[in-house]
């Protein structure tokens, strides 16, 4: 049958199974450029089941036009080499006659190269075509296939047994073309580090300079110079997309209404689009790349390290508040330049968290005095004593909440309350670290402190360093105002003494180097 065909040989079952290797079902759509009277396009359909697979048949033969058709298979052209479409295939199966498999494989390389989405082709080809390149065509072949890492296995008697025989030696090439490349091309075109000037280079590094270690300054310079850059191309590809998209929209409604018959509601092609692209999906789109550069740029962790959590907190929101702000370098250096010349005051309130959480309980009944070395006469409001009580769990603990390593305190919030506690301290001296020792009887202790845990869910803390504990009451007593102030201090001689007597030779009280 069909044999005044030259290029008929029809695809053996078993030679299909080793063409496709371990695949067991194949979906989407799929092209068979030299379909012959089917068998594998039923081969398809077997290995698939039921699974919704679209398949597009190239015959050139009429008559095999006529048994493909004639059992209902879809026949879209005649010779695959002058094959032109705008469709997108997700495989191309094909077994290309012995006579042009080259051709025929040279297209099928370029029908999937020239596709907007990955295309995986499995092709039955002469071994001589492979083995022997004599031709620009066949070199060129084994360039493309090389050049997309194709997968090539041989195989003898292929046709041995087959509905029509040949003792060719076939390879079966498998190959994927894929576009997950296409972002690192854009990628590669941009002017990285185009702005990295030495005017931005100094105004940036004075901006960063509270946040990032003097080492990692340039470096930190060029990343914010590579995300600005970035962004812009991000924002301009989505808004090309959106161009685009509105185009199209606004196209095809216009061509229905051109088309609409008389009568008709709506035109034949009012419901080609399913989904609108719309203005407020761009803007959420656009919102999270802001979002997210924001992020990457504001990456404070060397400055945020230092806060206590709820301090850390409030400067995320602080941050966070930016995420309106267009990402250029002139947002970049105002609001860095603003959280630096708030930096004393993040900081001051770093402490100052810590101090209210442990004299919470005492504030109400004083709130109204201004200084108390003039208006109180003794309480716990106005300054943390050398042993303080604090509740962490108004449940207690349980057994499970008493171990012997500090790290392990996670579960009770022990360790969340004193690690705060300590960064507190560490602003005033970088030499207090929360490194403790375990000393019994559920308490732990370091050069700055010792606490123990209740089973009452309470903690006992006591200080060892009094001259710091000093320092931190002297500052946080500055921030509400309750001491006086230094110029006070110069100008009236009741509240120097005091202060002298009160706090004596403390030496100078500082936040870190500021």
């Amino acid at each position: 049958m069909f044999t005044d065909n030259k290029d008929f040989y029809p695809t053996p079952p078993d030679l299909f199974r080793q063409l496709i290797g371990n695949k067991r079902f194949f979906d989407c759509r799929i092209l068979e450029p030299s379909a012959g009277k089917g068998d594998m396009i039923r081969y398809i359909e077997e290995l698939n089941n039921t699974r919704d697979a679209r398949i597009d048949a190239i015959e050139n033969d009429p008559r095999l036009v006529n048994e493909l058709m004639a059992q209902g298979y879809s026949v879209v052209w005649d010779d695959f080499l002058t094959y032109y479409t705008y469709k997108e295939y997700d495989y191309i199966i094909m077994n290309p006659p012995f006579s042009n498999g080259v051709d025929h494989v040279l297209k099928a390389l370029d029908l999937a190269e020239n596709q907007l989405s990955k295309c995986e082709i499995y092709a039955i080809l002469n071994k001589e075509t492979i083995n022997n390149a004599y031709s620009n065509k066949r070199q060129d072949l084994l360039r493309k296939l090389d050049d997309h890492g194709a997968d090539i296995r041989y195989v003898k008697d292929a046709f041995a047994s087959a509905e029509r025989k040949t003792d060719v030696e076939v390879a079966l090439i498998n190959v994927t073309i894929n576009k997950e490349g296409i972002g690192r091309k854009i990628y590669d075109s941009l002017n990285i580090g185009a702005l990295g000037s030495e005017m931005v280079d100094r105004q940036l590094e004075t901006a960063l300079s509270t946040f990032v270690k003097d080492g990692e300054l340039a470096e930190k310079v060029n990343d914010i110079s590579r995300l600005v850059v970035e962004y812009e191309k991000a924002c301009e590809l989505a808004r090309n997309t959106f161009e685009a998209v509105q185009a199209k929209q606004s196209f095809f409604d216009y061509i229905s209404e051109v088309n609409k018959r008389e009568g008709e509601v709506t035109g034949p092609f009012s419901y080609v689009i399913q989904n609108e692209y719309k203005p407020a999906d761009l803007n959420e789109e656009l919102d999270r790349l802001r979002r997210g550069y924001w992020s990457l740029i504001l990456d404070t962790n060397d400055f945020s390290e230092l806060l206590t959590n709820e301090t850390r907190e409030k400067l995320n929101r602080q941050i966070s508040a930016a995420n309106e702000m267009e990402i250029n370098m002139a947002n970049i250096k105002t609001l860095l330049m603003a959280l630096k010349a708030n930096q004393r005051d993040i900081l001051i309130e770093s402490v100052v968290s810590i101090f209210e959480k442990i004299t919470k309980y005492h504030m109400n009944e004083y709130s109204t005095n201004i200084h108390y070395y003039n208006g109180w006469k003794t309480n716990d409001a106005y300054a943390i004593n050398k042993k303080i009580i604090i509740p962490i769990s108004y449940g207690g603990f349980d057994s499970w909440d008493f171990k012997e390593e500090y790290e392990r305190l996670f579960s009770s919030g022990v360790k969340d309350f004193i690690d705060d506690l300590v960064k507190a301290f560490q602003l005033i001296d970088s030499r207090f670290n929360n490194k403790f020792e375990y000393i019994g009887n559920n308490t732990f202790e370091n050069e700055l402190l010792r606490f123990r845990m209740f089973k009452n869910g309470n903690i006992h803390v006591w200080f060892n360093d009094l001259n710091a504990l000093k320092k931190m009451n002297y500052i946080c007593g500055q921030h509400f105002a309750w001491i006086p102030s230094d110029g006070e201090q110069k100008e009236n001689e009741e509240a120097r003494e005091w202060v002298a007597k009160e706090f004596g030779d403390i030496g100078k009280v500082k936040l870190l180097e500021i």
